[in-house]
């Protein structure tokens, strides 16, 4: 799976962190989510705490364009920043 729009070379893990918003978007509880994300060996990998770092910043990034981005683009940003904000409390509470 390649998200273009960030294509870069890094870590294996943080393709399934991306992909893990859209999933709550669509109607996942942060939970299954994560149940769905053990399928994927890279995720099993992933250091914790820069899970959760990266669910922050993507979290603060979609907020940021929910706000100040493009007009036409902003109720898709704050959807996207609420997956993100209802998964990382999620990992913070456990």
């Amino acid at each position: 799976m390649i998200d273009w729009s960030f294509a870069a070379c890094g870590a294996a893990w943080v393709e399934p962190v991306m992909l893990a918003p859209r999933l709550i978007e669509a109607g996942h509880t942060p939970a299954q989510t994560e149940e769905l994300l053990e399928l994927v060996p890279t995720w099993r990998t992933a250091p914790p705490a820069a899970v959760t770092g990266l669910v922050a910043l993507w979290t603060l990034f979609r907020l940021y364009k929910a706000r100040f981005g493009p007009e036409n683009g902003r109720a898709f940003r704050a959807r996207a920043a609420d997956a993100g904000r209802s998964w990382l409390a999620f990992r913070l509470s456990t």
